[in-house]
């Protein structure tokens, strides 16, 4: 803004500075004309120009008197268009400054709304959401008054958005935020978390009878049906509530608990449940694994085993899965499907995601190090995909080890890209410009379709071990197994499949043309300290030259 401000007073001062050289110019030319006149009435009188002449003609002369004039005529013609210049000038900068600021004042304001904003609902987004519910929380410890919080997911809204296309699923997203908004207290707060979860923050709340009230509320507003283009679409959700103090005294716990008692309600077949406190009393292990889990990331429990892939032609290593397991000092090791999704309903999952890439990223460069560039592959949630600082957080990452983009493979199954898929694909996108690989991980087991999978920057597809244990033994497992070979390949993809047990599997996987493999046939999981080992022993001593840039062979790992 300063630059256009400076830009536009130059031109001020130009425009004033050719009018006072215009009123000069002026003032000279009278000055001659007064010169010349007065010599030639000098000349006329006496017949010579000298300077009793001229002082003569001056006094006998009274047009003479009129002309003198002229040069202070143009004179105050001059300071008076340059004051005039200036007022205006003054007057259009002004204006100009106050659009500016208003013009920038505004896109402040357009840059913190999509900060804290969903832009498809307009609603405010999980970060703005929890924000205002610890600051609701700490008033209410202040007045101690008690603050209700209704989590809800809509029923059945997958099956809709791939039935009808991404088109209609945000129409219904659209829908649905309108008539949240409408039914809910003005006090209330309702935020989009992500895909098509929702929450209401009640700030004041008598009891817990509030939220039941609140929750038919809501029940109601999602009655009438919705029309898309030729039919309509009756809209139900389920929804969970929980009241601080009663259930839970922090944001993150209450949170939980509204989202533990929305699951309960999903799986008695929809509507409300109310979380109830002797819940968490009926299964103390699940409570304490999730409070646990904060503790194990600051202590150091979590760790990454490797699962090695390998091509079906030659038996080349082209990668490792990472995968993390939890080394909890009582119970021993944790295997990630018994705490991830807590992590994701406490909202842990973020954290949880960062510290696998980095650590990910660290052993990769360590590996890179030591003569094996491997390829390392981690998997990706989808409240972790979605969150709109995912990229940056992922390419700060990336610079600070110092791996290659390239070495790093995301997995993401196929409900992950469904769920909210314009900024699945948009962060997906991002993630494709900066180099780093996607995969399609769990493919045949969601439902994706091909029109959206083949605008993605995504260059493998993993085959479910579900099909791939079954495909010996089942006819129609092993047609879905040709077919995601197939299709694969006629996009361009690699294919692996996953869970490979035995040497008949891998044998008829190689058969149909599948392109890697990685399971137990191939290996069980190993540590970062036994995966150099197993690695040297595989290629029978052979490995690459550490290079100081721990690039090792550049050829090695595909």
């Amino acid at each position: 803004m300063s630059q256009r401000l400076n830009l536009f007073a130059t031109q001020v001062r130009l425009l004033r500075s050719r009018a006072t050289r215009h009123a000069y110019v002026g003032m000279a030319i009278a000055l001659a004309a007064v010169f010349v006149a007065t010599g030639i009435t000098a000349w006329l009188q006496s017949g010579e120009i000298g300077l009793q002449a001229l002082l003569d003609a001056q006094r006998s002369n009274a047009s003479l008197w009129l002309l003198d004039l002229m040069p202070f005529a143009f004179a105050f013609w001059g300071q008076y268009v340059s004051v005039l210049l200036a007022h205006e000038a003054g007057a259009m900068v002004l204006d100009a400054t106050e659009n500016l600021r208003a013009r920038n004042a505004a896109l402040e304001v357009a840059a913190d709304r999509q900060n804290t904003h969903d832009p498809l609902t307009e609603l405010p987004n999980r970060g703005l959401f929890l924000d205002r519910l610890e600051q609701a929380i700490e008033q209410s410890h202040r007045e101690q008054a008690r603050v209700g919080v209704v989590v809800l997911n809509l029923d059945g809204f997958k099956e809709v958005n791939d039935a009808l296309g991404q088109h209609n699923g945000d129409r219904v997203l659209k829908s649905v935020a309108r008539r949240l908004r409408s039914a809910v207290p003005e006090s209330s707060t309702v935020a989009r978390l992500f895909g098509d979860t929702f929450a209401v923050l009640l700030p004041r709340v008598e009891g817990r009878e509030d939220l039941v009230r609140t929750a038919r509320r809501i029940s109601k507003g999602l009655e009438p049906p919705c029309a898309l283009e030729n039919l309509t679409l009756n809209l139900q959700a389920s929804s969970g509530g929980a009241v601080c103090p009663d259930d839970a005294v922090d944001g993150d716990t209450l949170m939980n608990c509204a989202d533990s008692a929305m699951h309960q309600a999903k799986s008695k077949g929809g509507l409300f449940v109310l979380y109830r406190a002797r819940d968490r009393r009926a299964d103390p292990e699940t409570v304490s694994l999730t409070a646990e889990l904060q503790t194990a990331l600051q202590q150091g429990q979590l760790g990454l085993h490797y699962q090695p892939v390998v091509e079906c032609a030659g038996d080349r290593v082209i990668g490792a899965e990472a995968l993390v397991r939890w080394e909890h000092p009582r119970r021993g090791m944790i295997l990630p499907q018994e705490f991830i999704p807590r992590a994701e309903r406490s909202g842990l999952i973020l954290e949880v995601s960062r510290w696998v890439l980095q650590r990910a990223l660290e052993e990769a460069r360590q590996l890179r190090q030591a003569g094996w560039p491997l390829r390392v592959s981690v998997n990706v949630s989808e409240r972790s995909l979605l969150d709109p600082e995912f990229p940056d957080m992922l390419a700060g990452l990336l610079a600070a080890t110092e791996v290659p983009a390239d070495s790093l493979m995301l997995e993401i199954n196929e409900d992950t890209l469904m769920a909210d898929r314009r900024r699945a694909h948009d962060i997906v996108a991002r993630i494709g410009d900066m180099g780093v690989r996607i995969a399609l991980d769990d493919f045949g087991t969601g439902y994706s379709q091909l029109s959206h999978l083949k605008r993605l920057p995504i260059s493998e597809i993993k085959i479910d071990r579900g099909f791939v244990h079954d495909m010996l033994q089942s006819d129609a497992d092993l047609a879905i197994v040709r077919a995601a070979i197939d299709m694969g390949h006629a996009l361009g993809l690699k294919v692996v499949g996953e869970g490979v047990e035995d040497e008949n599997q891998e044998q008829k996987l190689a058969e149909m043309g599948c392109d890697c493999i990685q399971g137990h046939y191939v290996s069980r999981t190993l540590t970062i300290d036994q995966l150099p080992g197993w690695l040297e022993e595989w290629h029978g001593g052979w490995h690459a030259e550490p290079s100081p840039d721990g690039s090792g062979s550049p050829g090695w790992a595909g």
